[in-house]
């Protein structure tokens, strides 16, 4: 029987529900490390963010790098991000995104929500710790 898996956050708990999308995580690096029975892997927030503020005109007013400046702009929750996008008043430049590395390694698994990363990384532990359970015999008849 496989355990479920634990989340390590490394901000001390788990994110604001309102704030999942990865750009209120550009530059914390490390987030968290999922785990079970001995398999872990560490979800990054990886890559720049970079977005022009626009007016109803469509003029730059600003230009936004950090969860800072998105919150500085009233941009503080992903409802408010999806409505900026959904009104054509960010012109992105860059953006960030979560991804997956085990021991050091990228594992190329990207995703623009906490909770999509989560789930991958609870996914990955899963197989890892099935396969060798299959290799190992564990659970057969003897």
């Amino acid at each position: 029987m496989i355990k479920d898996t634990e989340i390590t956050w490394r901000f001390g708990s788990s994110p604001n529900p309102a704030r999942y999308d990865a750009i209120f995580y550009t530059g914390f690096g490390h987030l968290a490390t999922v785990s079970c029975e001995g398999f872990e892997v560490d979800i990054f927030c990886d890559g720049e963010t970079k977005a022009n503020l626009l007016n109803a005109e469509g003029e730059v007013v600003d230009t936004l790098f950090t969860p800072d400046d998105f919150d500085n702009a009233g941009i503080n929750t992903d409802v408010a991000l999806r409505l900026a996008n959904e009104q054509n008043l960010l012109d992105w430049i860059n953006n960030s995104w979560f991804d997956m590395y085990c021991y050091g390694e990228h594992l190329d698994c990207v995703s623009h929500s906490i909770s999509e990363a989560i789930g991958y990384a609870e996914t990955y532990v899963k197989d890892r710790r099935v396969s060798e359970y299959i290799i190992n015999g564990e659970g057969s008849k003897k």
